[in-house]
């Protein structure tokens, strides 16, 4: 990946900043239409004044907020200051080891901490617990027909007219699979409430 792209992306995601942030900067390659992109090292968010680390891993695919383009005119598109919490519940949906509505509530969580207003994390919040069903029933689905998501460290390199439909239909085809998700993974439970845990 050339430097401007990069440098780019780690605007739109918040990462250049002078304070410590709960979520890691992310470093990531995209397809083709620039509508999904690859994470090239593991995210690791650590929640909140606790102990508790989600860690997206390397290789997964991710398209950031999934909003509606009807709605970018408002000031709301796949990227913003929400985008490295758009990753973490991006992942928490495709696994889907947590309920739902944990997953919104990591999201909320995690918009906290990323310092996204709140008229900003309000408006996302409330639009996937409203319409967040398709997304995950659609997840289940896929992952029920053994569609990967996470793509292998061999598999990270391609080309730059390269689409992910394509490209994750040659993975299936030969026999890539994502992992089973623990059951259920531990850090769920910070996801039974919308508070930031051990926040006063």
């Amino acid at each position: 990946m050339d430097r401007v792209p990069r440098l780019l992306l780690a605007l739109l995601c918040g990462a250049v900043t002078m304070a410590p942030q709960p979520i890691d900067a992310p470093l990531l390659k995209p397809f083709a239409d620039n509508r999904d992109w690859v994470l090239f090292h593991d995210l690791d968010y650590h929640v909140g004044q606790t102990d508790t680390t989600i860690t997206v891993p390397k290789g997964f695919v991710t398209d950031f907020a999934s909003i509606p383009q009807a709605f970018w005119a408002t000031g709301l598109s796949p990227n913003g200051r929400y985008s490295k919490a758009a990753i973490v519940h991006d992942y928490l949906y495709w696994m889907q080891g947590c309920t739902r509505k944990q997953a919104d509530n990591i999201l909320m969580i995690a918009m906290k901490e990323s310092e996204v207003d709140v008229p900003t994390r309000t408006a996302i919040y409330e639009g996937v617990r409203f319409g967040g069903d398709s997304a995950w029933d659609g997840n289940a689905s896929e992952r029920a027909r053994r569609l990967p998501r996470i793509i292998p460290d061999g598999d990270l390199e391609f080309g730059p007219t390269v689409l992910w439909r394509d490209y994750r239909q040659m993975l299936a085809r030969r026999g890539i699979a994502d992992p089973a998700p623990a059951s259920p993974p531990t850090y769920c439970t910070v996801g039974d409430t919308t508070d930031v845990p051990g926040r006063p």
